[in-house]
């Protein structure tokens, strides 16, 4: 196959998942600079290597792969960690409330923020073990067995990370939602 024919394959196949890579990227890197450096490496590595993409499977995943191996790779020189920005998720939705013409009440507004501030919180208090794979799969949609090809655990694993995470995540929001002192009026 010549250059131009597998870059065209690889534009039609894998160029359709930057939005979610980057999604993913920022994150991971927890800042848009790194995580376009991090997507930026991802695509630039994904190209290089397409001809073991196996026609078929899941380019989503088989992309997480590569940006997750790259991330790891990242940590081990750098030693930093992971952190999660949700804000910028929220700040989205507020525009895309305002686009639909369907503003929320400055109440709602407020609460909207708490709550993403609290989850975004909680979600950054999980270990990096349990994140990985809720976010790969609550966020992502991805399904179990692609997580565990992703980051190269066992399904197993993969299930029983997931569950804790959400466990871990219902308690942590749950007591700021039921802390002792603190109405709903």
């Amino acid at each position: 196959m010549n250059s131009a024919t597998a870059r065209q394959q690889f534009e039609a196949v894998a160029l359709p998942h930057l939005d979610a890579l980057y999604t993913a990227a920022l994150r991971l890197a927890g800042n848009p600079d790194d995580a376009k450096d991090l997507l930026q490496d991802t695509i630039l590595r994904a190209f290089r290597f397409f001809d073991q993409f196996a026609p078929g499977s899941n380019c989503r995943a088989w992309l997480l792969t590569i940006l997750y191996n790259n991330f790891r790779n990242y940590l081990r020189r750098c030693s930093n960690h992971p952190v999660t920005l949700l804000t910028e998720t929220a700040e989205r939705t507020e525009a895309a409330f305002e686009l639909d013409g369907k503003c929320p009440s400055p109440e709602e507004l407020v609460a909207q923020r708490a709550i993403g501030r609290h989850l975004e919180a909680a979600i950054n208090a999980l270990p990096l073990e349990f994140r990985e794979p809720m976010l790969l799969v609550d966020v992502q949609e991805l399904s179990y067995s692609e997580v565990a090809a992703v980051l190269n655990i066992p399904l197993g694993t993969v299930k029983s990370r997931v569950s804790r995470a959400r466990s871990l995540l219902r308690a942590s929001l749950g007591r700021v939602v039921y802390a002792p002192g603190k109405t709903g009026t």
